[in-house]
């Protein structure tokens, strides 16, 4: 469930991230916090594709990931998600309101937790249970520093202000639509995960049955 909680992650930093952002102060920063904020609060759902690279620092070598995530801000504290991932092929994700569904077809077998229980295992993501009111415990928990332009993107780096299982989050703004379309993470050990995302499409239709869990009937269910 780890690396679901990563890909979490990245799927509610698109949007919930910064919808009720309220940055203090500090110069470029707070300019592009106040972009991301201004479009965040005019998005609905948003498409795309997503490449995810998890290197190891102790065993080395990379594990690559491909997919599509699809969003949709159905009202307050609910969101809907579903990732498909194309790389390893089978394995999906639901997330509705406060559900999370990680189905796995090469086991037969569907995981179903909450984002407050994986929350409350992984303080670090305390902000994906509640997305909405969520930078003000971000910015408790985090330094954020805009270092620069990099490829045309605003680089903002996120890090920890107490001990934490993370050392460090780099987000990568567009600075045509506002969003981060690239991020890393970098855990205590060493490994790093980056996600980047391609093809965005924003408010485009999206129907509410594409967040359905469709897995196959007689599959297994495991509550985690």
């Amino acid at each position: 469930m780890k690396r679901i909680m990563t890909a979490m992650l990245a799927a509610f930093f698109i949007v919930a991230a910064v919808t009720n952002a309220r940055p203090a102060p500090n110069g470029q920063l707070d300019q592009i916090l106040n972009n991301m904020q201004k479009a965040a609060a005019d998005i609905k759902t948003i498409y795309a594709k997503m490449d995810q690279v998890k290197r190891d620092a102790q065993v080395g070598g990379s594990e690559k990931y491909s997919g599509e995530i699809f969003f949709k801000h159905a009202g307050k504290d609910n969101d809907k998600v579903r990732i498909n991932y194309f790389v390893p092929h089978g394995q999906k994700i639901w997330i509705d309101g406060d559900k999370i569904i990680l189905y796995q077809e090469a086991t037969g077998t569907a995981y179903i937790s909450s984002r407050r229980a994986q929350a409350a295992k992984n303080g670090e993501y305390a902000f994906v249970a509640t997305p909405y009111k969520s930078v003000p415990d971000l910015k408790r928990q985090y330094n954020i520093v805009y270092v620069g332009d990099e490829g045309g993107l605003a680089k903002l780096e996120l890090t920890p202000k107490a001990k934490s299982s993370l050392q460090k989050l780099t987000l990568w703004v567009d600075q045509g639509i506002w969003l981060p379309t690239k991020y890393e993470v970098v855990e205590s050990n060493s490994n790093i995960t980056t996600f980047t995302l391609s093809n965005l499409k924003i408010n485009g239709a999206i129907p509410d049955r594409n967040f359905s869990p469709d897995y196959p009937a007689g599959t297994k269910k495991v509550n985690r």
